[in-house]
């Protein structure tokens, strides 16, 4: 699928349908997003080009694993320096991922990435601390190794 993907993307250089998929609820959704991932480790400057779509279409992204997906971009784009979100969009993006992380049936490999990335703009979002040490408690009655192991890793990074 990778190889197909980039020659796709070689030949058609444009993401506008790939990000309207993601929206969507379905396998294809999921597998847009893939895609998107792939766009992103191969070609980065045409993912960049789609950078201000990608980050607004991100709060109406239903599919599970189309948001770990999206979030898991978000937070290299970040660790990078590839997206400094101004203050207003650091708080969109708080909003979203703490409503994502307090969904019922949460799993770890979602969790993961939005534990992460509130870290991240915890500091430049004075509420984001406080509402990732809730996270991190809501979620402590989950006692599977690899939950204990992140929520572990959260409460260190909030001392």
């Amino acid at each position: 699928m990778t190889e197909w993907v980039v020659e796709q993307m070689r030949c058609y250089p444009c993401l506008d349908e790939l990000l309207s998929w993601v929206r969507g609820s379905g396998a294809e959704a999921f597998r847009a997003a893939r895609c998107l991932e792939i766009v992103y480790e191969r070609d980065r400057p045409l993912f960049l080009k789609y950078k201000s779509r990608f980050l607004s279409d991100g709060s109406q992204v239903t599919h599970r694993g189309v948001r770990r997906i999206y979030a898991h971009l978000l937070y290299r784009m970040l660790e990078q320096g590839e997206y400094l979100p101004a203050h207003e969009e650091a708080e969109r993006w708080v909003q979203t991922l703490c409503a994502w992380s307090i969904e019922p049936g949460g799993k770890v490999s979602e969790l993961v990435w939005y534990l992460t990335i509130l870290n991240h703009l915890s500091g430049q979002v004075e509420w984001a601390g406080d509402m990732l040490r809730q996270i991190v408690e809501m979620n402590d009655a989950d006692r599977s190794p690899g939950m204990r192991a992140l929520l572990k890793r959260m409460r260190k990074s909030l001392k």
